[in-house]
């Protein structure tokens, strides 16, 4: 049994679903974390190359592919160390995802990887901005009987 839906309704149905997918395309994060369909790299080949001149190659990698919105892959380092952005990185590998790639190069600089809405984030250890939760346990009375209640 076909659910009734006028034409208009339909179209609207459309055109809002086609927005909401387009709306999730132009995001980063949802480009480099897609499981179901992720960018591959048909080839990733560089040997010694500096942090920055590895990312570059990717970056330039992925704006040959033209799949990834405007072709630009913004990638940020924040904390690195002058010997981590010195340090030689070698990369061999066919067939990839970007992802895999960019864990590859931040693992062999000793950084972190961390993928946000419009940009991927290589931080060192040290310079995290990850917010963690901690859980306090305090006696059902603790506010009465603080220093404050007195």
């Amino acid at each position: 049994m076909k659910a009734f839906l006028h034409p208009q309704s339909r179209l609207a149905t459309g055109w809002l679903c086609a927005v909401i997918l387009l709306a999730g395309l132009h995001s980063t994060k949802a480009f480099i974390t897609d499981c179901s369909r992720p960018i591959m790299l048909t080839e990733v080949k560089f040997k010694d190359l500096t942090l920055e001149e590895a990312v570059a190659y990717v970056k330039q990698a992925v704006k040959n592919l033209h799949t990834f919105g405007d072709g630009n892959l913004n990638v940020i380092i924040l904390g690195a160390s002058e010997e981590q952005k010195k340090k030689k990185i070698s990369l061999d590998i066919r067939d990839i995802s970007l992802r895999s790639t960019l864990d590859h190069i931040a693992h062999a600089a000793g950084l972190k990887i961390r993928v946000d809405a419009h940009a991927v984030v290589l931080t060192s250890s040290e310079h995290s901005d990850e917010l963690s939760t901690r859980t306090y346990r305090v006696p059902p009375d603790f506010i009465a009987t603080g220093s404050a209640a007195k």
